[in-house]
């Protein structure tokens, strides 16, 4: 049994030290294609000089810009009609509030005598001090 038991921990160690290993051959990998990737971008804007980053970056700006306000015009012109509804449900809000008022207005007021029903049971129960 106790061999059984030593054998089995011998196992999960060996395989999990192999797995950790194998994580650990990974993360350099990773790291590499990062580290390479900022190393290219610092290297070419290391070769633009300013005025011309500045030109790119204007340009950019403005291609991105073309490209947006499509998208923003359709949809400001799609939330319009949520602005109407708005408005529509105001006015229903209002008038359903009206017509459960008086409802309202009841079941606070039978709470409020249930409420003190219970006070007056409560202090006639309780001894007189």
């Amino acid at each position: 049994m106790k061999f059984a038991l030593i054998a089995a921990l011998v196992t999960v160690l060996a395989i999990g030290s192999e797995s950790a290993s194998l994580v650990k051959r990974e993360v350099p990998e990773e790291l590499q294609k990062i580290s390479q990737y900022f190393q290219g971008l610092i290297d070419s804007l290391k070769t633009v000089e300013g005025p011309e980053l500045a030109n790119m970056a204007k340009s950019y700006m403005e291609e991105s810009r073309a490209q947006l306000q499509p998208i923003v015009e359709k949809l400001h012109e799609q939330l319009k009609p949520l602005t109407s509804i708005d408005e529509q449900i105001k006015p229903l809000a209002a008038s359903l509030q009206a017509q459960i008022a008086p409802y309202t207005d009841l079941v606070q007021t039978q709470v409020e005598d249930v409420l003190r029903f219970m006070v007056d049971q409560t202090k006639a129960i309780l001894p007189s001090q």
